[in-house]
Parts: structure tokens; sequence; C-alpha cells
């Protein structure tokens, strides 16, 4: 595998989105080729295929050390499902190293949690034009709310990785329901939570 982001979307098969579009969203090549490169990895399992998702899984960390900032949520997902793949190949240490380095980091993510950035909402209405002069920032609040409960979700995933607790549904699944079409902040994060690998499969 190789940490190249062009690369990577030839061995997943799934075109390299418009760089002008990407950059108009603030967004690099390579954090839609990690996106790519986990659900390709997460269906490769679920085909059986548990070395190709391995390998997967694998260079998907090496872009997330590469190319993301060292306290976004994905590097701790990237290093969740290394910890996965470990104690599903019988190495115990690895697992549990792995797996409290992922929620090391996303407890190490606050400020890039903080630092997400609503989608914009039109504010014409008299209403939430005078909730704005009166209370600064309410309009705000609601939104910015569900990024810490998806965030909070998500650490509990991964402490459930650690503790060998199944999935109570399918996250590829919700993924593929819930995902925006545009890319934004919500994205990064919801790929951070859904994009796990999932439990052991015997």
């Amino acid at each position: 595998m190789t940490d190249d982001p062009k690369q990577f979307s030839e061995t997943v098969s799934t075109p390299v989105h418009d760089p002008d579009a990407l950059e108009r969203a603030g967004w690099t090549n390579a954090e839609v080729i990690w996106e790519q490169v986990q659900q390709a990895a997460e269906e490769c399992d679920r085909a059986g295929d548990r070395a190709e998702a391995v390998e997967l899984w694998r260079g998907a960390f090496d872009v997330a050390c590469e190319h993301l900032d060292p306290r976004d949520l994905r590097l701790a997902t990237s290093a969740a499902n290394l910890g996965v793949a470990a104690r599903r190949a019988g190495d115990r240490a690895a697992a549990v190293r792995r797996l409290d380095e992922a929620l090391r980091l996303w407890d190490e993510g606050e400020e890039w949690l903080e630092a997400l950035v609503p989608a914009a909402r039109a504010r014409s209405s008299t209403f939430h034009l005078r909730l704005e002069s009166r209370h600064p920032g309410a309009y705000d609040r609601f939104p910015r709310e569900r990024f810490r409960s998806l965030a909070r979700e998500g650490r509990a995933v991964l402490a459930a990785r650690r503790d060998g607790r199944p999935d109570t549904y399918d996250r590829l699944a919700r993924w593929r329901e819930e995902r925006p079409a545009g890319f934004n902040d919500w994205r990064r994060l919801l790929a951070a939570v859904l994009l796990v690998a999932g439990d052991d499969r015997q």
C-alpha cells in the first residue's frame, strides 16, 4: 500500500472528485481518498476478504498520518481500525495498544472538534434575526451541540471496540444513508464516527 492519494484512488476504483470543488469546500483529495479506502475496507471485510481489508486499513492510517491534522478525529478512527485488525490476528497486546491510542487521540481532538463549522443556513426570518441580536451565537448552538453529541457517540464506539462489545446497528449502512452529498465539517465528523471497523465477525 502507498499513502499517495492518486494511487489510492485507483486501488478503490472510485473517481477522484473535482479538485476545484474540493478546494472551494476546504477539503483535500486525501480526505476523500481516506473515506473511500475506509469504506472499501469494510466492504472487503464483509465479503470475507479480511487480508485486503487489513491492507486498506493500514493504507488509510498512513494517509491519515501524512495528510490529516494530528488532532483530526479521523486519525483516531484509523488507529481503532488497526486495533480491530490486530485483535483478529490474535495480537492482543497490539490491539489494546492501538485501541487505547485511538481513545487518547479522540480525547485530544477537542480543539479540532470545536473548530468545526456548522453548515450555513438562511437567517432571513424576523425571529432568527431577533434571536441573534439578543443572544449572539444562540442560532448556532443547536448545530454545535449536534457536533458534540456525534463526537460522544464516536468515543463510545471506540470504547466498545476496546472492550470487545458489538455494534447495535449497521454503521456502514448508516454511513451510506447519512453521508452528505457535499463536503463540509459534518461529513468529516460523521466519517470519523461511522467508518470505524465493524465488530469481530466469526
